[in-house]
């Protein structure tokens, strides 16, 4: 009886000692992952916050999107928050000096910087007009056919959308605004415009947009990916439509930080021209809530195969012409802007160096 009672005791404190190590074993796990964690909380709040703001959430910014979950920013010491300004006008955060960066059209300099309000393209991110006019049927095949019906054209008067659609109209021969109604209306909500009768035509902003309308009957009336389609309308296959802007201001106050996100950015510019379509698709999803992987990786296809994004970053003159062109038939600007008011190119020819220095 007493060697039961010993052994009992025994297999006891044996079991107390093996209890004892699996907790200490935890609570070494949990104190471990809670310093990590602590760590990783003093990284994140040394890193310095920049603010980048957008119309929309859009594929062909894909550059800024990949510098923040490639790690690029924070190599630079940055850590980008994206703001969607729904209702507003995105630029307006940059100008007030709420907001570092913001992604928008070409145009948004053009007309800011007629105006008067010092505002700079540091960076474009697509080399040809990704847009389509697409009819809602067969009936609306031409821009004639378009007379006296209504065009949806995104969010924004000031926006590209709103420009490529007026300065399809005019260059037709009809009048945009008395010939034919310019409307704003959010791409997802094209769909319902179109089965109500209420748009007879929208401009698609990105290939999955189109295809969207494509199946559901709509006809291209005017490619912006078709070099000889765009070309006629604006003089050039060439129109560096999507862009990374700040103010000149920021450049004056600061062009260290202005250099450190053009640093990253470009970082993420040259990752994206030797990736693959699936691998982008899948950096680019946290960015992207509510999106489907299926959307961008259409996109990211697209893109490749119509080569639309901008591996360098930089604009070609005949782009620029393209873009004041267009702009002049939209209405939206009426003088003669220089490339130098519009563009800073430095940030981007020292980011090149340095990564050339690297290889």
């Amino acid at each position: 009886m007493k060697k039961i009672v010993s052994l009992f005791l025994v297999m006891t404190v044996a079991f107390g000692v093996l209890a004892g190590c699996g907790s200490t074993k935890t609570n070494q796990e949990a104190t471990e992952k809670k310093e990590s964690q602590s760590v990783q909380t003093e990284q994140n709040d040394s890193l310095k916050k920049i603010v980048i703001t957008e119309d929309i959430r859009g594929y062909h910014w894909a550059p800024a999107y990949l510098a923040q979950s490639l790690g690029y920013f924070k190599e630079e010491g940055l850590d980008a928050e994206f703001q969607t300004i729904k209702g507003g006008d995105s630029a307006a955060a940059v100008l007030s000096g709420d907001a570092q960066f913001c992604l928008k059209g070409i145009e948004t300099a053009l007309t800011l910087n007629e105006k008067g309000q010092g505002y700079k393209i540091v960076m474009s991110t697509t080399q040809k007009f990704p847009y389509q006019l697409v009819g809602a049927n067969e009936k609306y095949s031409t821009i004639e056919s378009l007379k006296g019906k209504v065009v949806a054209a995104g969010l924004s008067t000031t926006g590209a959308p709103y420009s490529f659609a007026k300065a399809c109209i005019n260059f037709s021969g009809l009048v945009a605004e008395k010939d034919v109604d310019v409307t704003l209306i959010a791409s997802p909500g094209y769909a319902a415009a179109i089965a109500s009768d209420s748009i007879q035509a929208a401009v698609a902003t990105n290939p999955w947009s189109a295809k969207k309308l494509a199946d559901e009957g709509g006809v291209v009336i005017v490619d912006g990916t078709d070099d000889a389609a765009i070309e006629k309308i604006i003089g050039s296959s060439k129109y560096e439509l999507f862009a990374i802007m700040t103010s000149d201001a920021l450049i004056e106050s600061d062009p260290e930080l202005v250099q450190k996100a053009v640093n990253a950015m470009t970082k993420a510019m040259k990752w994206m021209e030797t990736a693959t379509p699936e691998e982008i698709a899948e950096k680019m999803l946290p960015l992207f809530d509510g999106a489907q992987k299926e959307e961008l990786l259409y996109d990211a296809q697209y893109d490749k195969e119509h080569q639309v994004a901008n591996y360098t970053g930089y604009h070609t003159p005949s782009g620029f012409q393209a873009g004041v062109k267009l702009n002049k038939l939209a209405g939206a600007i009426t003088g003669e802007p220089t490339e130098d008011q519009i563009y800073d190119e430095s940030f981007l020819d020292n980011a090149w160096r340095a990564i050339d220095n690297k290889e």
